[in-house]
């Protein structure tokens, strides 16, 4: 019960923060201070970072086997993302939707080993 309140915890920080990182993107963009190339890297790589350092929080709190604990909050990750894009997009399931998800499941599953090996004994 306490590994799932961990992952619940760090999930719902994980997406309060993406979605506030987002908007404070998108707000400036709207106000022309970031050019749409970089508003373009950008977005990505917050939610990469996000979810790197969520994974990276539950790999110190579990004992072992890092890469299934990054399995799990990435598929926990990933989950929500494809709830939210059934609800409020059609076309969802492309190629580079996949390939997406796949870069994300990795960054978990990284993030939550390195954490796992940065842990204090």
């Amino acid at each position: 019960m306490k590994k799932l309140e961990t992952y619940l915890k760090n999930l719902i920080i994980s997406l309060i923060s993406i979605f506030l990182s987002l908007l404070l993107i998108s707000t400036l963009y709207y106000f022309n201070w970031l050019s749409s190339n970089v508003v373009n890297y950008l977005r990505p790589l917050i939610i990469i970072l996000n979810i790197f350092i969520g994974s990276y929080i539950v790999g110190k709190h579990s004992e072992k086997n890092g890469y299934l604990e990054g399995l799990k909050y990435g598929g926990l990750i990933i989950s929500s993302f494809l709830l939210i894009a059934l609800f409020f997009f059609r076309n969802f399931f492309r190629l580079r939707f996949i390939l997406y998800y796949i870069i994300l499941l990795a960054t978990a599953i990284l993030g939550s080993m390195i954490g796992i090996n940065k842990k204090k004994n």
